[in-house]
């Protein structure tokens, strides 16, 4: 079992991927522990969903694929 992770760390232009195999990258972080504004780069389930941003849910992370600087 990996660490959880703390999604009030996680800066913006970090990638992400979620439980549903889609890679994201953070574009705000209200740092409440909840939420998280992504633009989707990537989605297994939908391809033509690349490029909208949307509020991600915590719990939906579930690696960190780059992380910023």
């Amino acid at each position: 079992m990996s660490d959880p992770i703390n999604v009030r760390d996680l800066a913006v232009g970090t990638r992400v991927q979620l439980v549903n195999g889609a890679e994201v990258e953070i574009v705000g972080n209200p740092q409440d522990g909840v939420w998280l504004f992504a633009r989707r780069l990537s989605s297994a389930d939908d391809a033509t969903a690349a490029a909208e941003e949307e509020m991600i849910f915590a719990q939906d992370v579930v690696a960190i694929r780059s992380q910023e600087q």
